[in-house]
């Protein structure tokens, strides 16, 4: 029992260190995407960043919310990236 204590724990540790990282990963993209992507991708990050930030910690302990989460970053990272690639911009 003890140990199972001690592992919750160690969980509810590792979860918002987990969600500040993904954070801080949302930043850096938007920092990129105001260097020169349509306002349209930037609307999207600001959307998808209001919504991490305001998910409860519930949701993120659950590991189909953290890989949804992830995937939809991982999606608009590569539109920015193609984007900012892209000499159209």
């Amino acid at each position: 029992m003890q140990q199972y204590e001690v592992q919750q724990e160690q969980q509810s540790f590792a979860l918002p260190e987990d969600l500040q990282r993904f954070r801080q990963e949302i930043s850096a993209l938007r920092a990129l995407a105001a260097a020169g992507v349509p306002a349209h991708l930037v609307e999207d990050l600001d959307t998808f960043e209001h919504k991490v930030e305001h998910l409860e910690a519930r949701a993120w302990e659950r590991k189909e919310v953290r890989v949804l989460k992830r995937n939809e970053l991982v999606r608009l990272s590569l539109a920015v990236l193609r984007a900012y690639g892209s000499p159209s911009v």
